[in-house]
């Protein structure tokens, strides 16, 4: 239960600061610290089951691992250029010129989104733990057997919601570090935008999944 509840408010502030267009800066920077608390007390968690990746490695493993340890070095940088462009918590940390950088900026703006697909492959390869436990948590076992249909619909329309937000927000070209102030995503409101951010994770969490099965 509580480490089902330590990923869902994981993922929730992941979507939150997504939402940086919708956010005053304070908090955007408030919920990064945060995230980053929260972040360090789930790789603690979950460290046995990281280290168990590297025994006995199948290809499976590897690209599993690649994807945790991908997920982690973007993290990090994420977190060392928000400190950097920090106009509230950090302010007196860094000077003026390297709050201003534009490549800090700009890589800043795109990992997240690279953050985005890396977490949908990384709850993909992890999808049935994950699915059983939130099952169990909220005592759905029983009506996911009786409408299998339904969850199956629900997730198909939120991946399509996904694959349209990325689409939108023109995520191609955020990776790729283009020169991007506004999308017709940051127009939606808060509630839609953040919707697409959970439809694109679960788009890659979806295709993971499947692949895994076969």
């Amino acid at each position: 239960m509580i480490r089902f509840l330590l990923d869902a408010l994981l993922f929730a502030l992941f979507v939150a600061e997504m939402c940086f267009y919708h956010l005053p800066k304070d908090l955007h920077e408030i919920f990064g610290v945060a995230l980053v608390a929260l972040t360090i007390l789930h790789v603690a968690i979950n460290r046995r089951q990281f280290m168990s990746l590297t025994k006995k490695l199948t290809p499976r493993k590897f690209f599993c691992l690649s994807t945790d340890i991908a997920l982690t070095i973007c993290a990090l940088i994420i977190l060392a250029t928000g400190v950097c462009m920090s106009n509230f918590l950090f302010v007196d940390a860094v000077s003026f010129e390297i709050r201003r950088n534009m490549t800090i900026h700009q890589l800043h703006v795109a990992l997240p989104y690279v953050a985005m697909i890396l977490i949908g492959l990384h709850v993909g390869f992890h999808w049935s733990e994950l699915w059983q436990r939130f099952l169990n948590t909220f005592g759905l076992t029983k009506l996911y057997e009786r409408r299998y249909k339904l969850f199956f619909t629900a997730a198909m329309i939120l991946s399509i919601v996904g694959a349209y937000g990325l689409h939108l927000n023109r995520v191609g070209d955020r990776i790729m570090m283009k020169h991007i102030f506004g999308t017709p995503a940051t127009d939606l409101p808060a509630a839609v935008f953040a919707l697409m951010i959970v439809g694109g994770v679960a788009l890659f969490a979806a295709i993971t999944a499947s692949s895994n099965r076969k």
